[in-house]
């Protein structure tokens, strides 16, 4: 995972940078029970004090991490407005939608926790609900501005449910280019359960 750094950053928000980006090494190889305060400095190479200094306390950390994480997730879904809706939705399903293996074993992880967890199962299940799927339904009702409200937010919620498992089943080994060509065929059929005229193309 790589951490957004825009422009020239404070010490402190390097240093941030360093344990987030560390943090997500250790995840990606462990897992995240594992990424332990000291684990995490480690990887870092710095001193345990560093990190409480910064982040306070483990649940500190992990929320801090957390932030980033669903930041990436939102990055990627926002990322490509200036493309057609066809190629958004191809795009989604190509081998750049996460810039590399240990943002999906990341990503992965963290839904993992959910299901643990009631604090990280709330804060995924609102950004679902309130931000990421309406976001999905806001982009096919711009393509498609004469479907219906129950049209489009069918057509979304079935998109978002074939990417999630298209990457989950990469990490499982289904990955060869057949079955990526196969994920995005089912989801332009989906896309064609709107008004087909009216999906513009740019």
């Amino acid at each position: 995972m790589t951490v957004n750094k825009p422009g020239r950053p404070s010490k402190a928000v390097e240093r941030r940078a360093e344990i987030l980006d560390a943090m997500a090494r250790v995840v990606a190889r462990s897992g995240l029970d594992d990424a332990t305060v000291s684990a995490v400095a480690d990887e870092a190479g710095m001193q345990r004090t560093l990190v409480f200094h910064y982040f306070g306390d483990r649940p500190g950390l992990l929320a801090a991490f957390i932030d980033e994480v669903v930041g990436g997730y939102g990055r990627r879904m926002l990322g490509a407005e200036h493309l057609s809706i066809e190629a958004r939705i191809d795009r989604a399903f190509a081998p750049g939608f996460y810039a590399n293996r240990d943002d999906l074993v990341v990503w992965t992880e963290l839904v993992a926790l959910a299901a643990r967890d009631d604090t990280v199962r709330d804060r995924l299940r609102v950004l679902w609900l309130d931000v990421w799927l309406p976001e999905v339904e806001r982009q096919l009702a711009l393509a498609a501005p004469t479907a219906t409200t129950a049209a489009v937010g069918q057509v979304a919620y079935g998109l978002t449910c074939l990417v999630e498992a298209h990457w989950a089943f990469v990490l499982q080994g289904v990955d060869a280019p057949k079955r990526r060509r196969q994920a995005r065929a089912a989801a332009r059929l989906l896309l064609a359960g709107l008004p087909v005229e009216t999906i513009r193309t740019g």
